[in-house]
C-alpha cells in the first residue's frame, strides 16, 4: 500500500433544514458514513479520517468523525434545540483517491440528503 498517496478535501457547508430539529446528529452521521462507504466502494483506498465540525454561538459544538466504513461514526457534542441552520466544516483525508473524486462523493452525498430532508446546502471552499 506504499503507492497510495494521501488526498485532502476540506469545505465549509451551510446546511438549512427546518425539519431536522433533534435529528441533526443522525443526519451528519449518515452523511459521513455514506461518504466513507462510497469511498471504500470505489476501489483501493484507505480512510485517514472524515470529520465534520459545527460550532454554535452558545459555545457548543457537534463533532462527528469516522475512520472506517465498517465502524460507526464517533459523535461528540450536540446541536442546540430549535436549530434550523448550521455551518459544517468537513475535512476528508483519504489515501488512494483523487481530490476530484472526493469532492464528487461529498457533493453528491450532500445533495442526496438535502433532497431527502427537503433542505438546502451551499458549499464554500476553505
Amino acid at each position: 500500500m506504499a503507492e497510495l498517496t494521501p488526498e485532502h478535501y476540506a469545505v465549509n457547508q451551510r446546511w438549512i433544514l427546518s425539519a431536522a430539529d433533534g435529528q441533526w446528529e443522525a443526519l451528519i452521521v449518515e452523511y459521513l458514513e455514506t461518504i466513507a462507504r462510497r469511498c471504500h466502494e470505489t476501489g483501493t483506498c484507505v480512510i485517514g479520517h472524515i470529520k465534520a465540525l459545527a460550532l454554535f454561538s452558545d459555545g457548543g459544538y457537534l463533532r462527528v468523525s469516522i475512520v472506517s466504513p465498517t465502524l460507526p461514526a464517533g459523535v461528540e457534542g450536540h446541536v442546540p434545540a430549535g436549530c434550523a441552520e448550521l455551518v459544517l466544516t468537513l475535512n476528508v483525508i483519504i489515501y488512494g483517491l483523487t481530490r476530484d473524486l472526493l469532492e464528487k462523493i461529498a457533493t453528491e452525498t450532500a445533495a442526496h440528503l438535502i433532497d431527502k430532508w427537503k433542505g438546502k446546502v451551499t458549499i464554500e471552499p476553505v
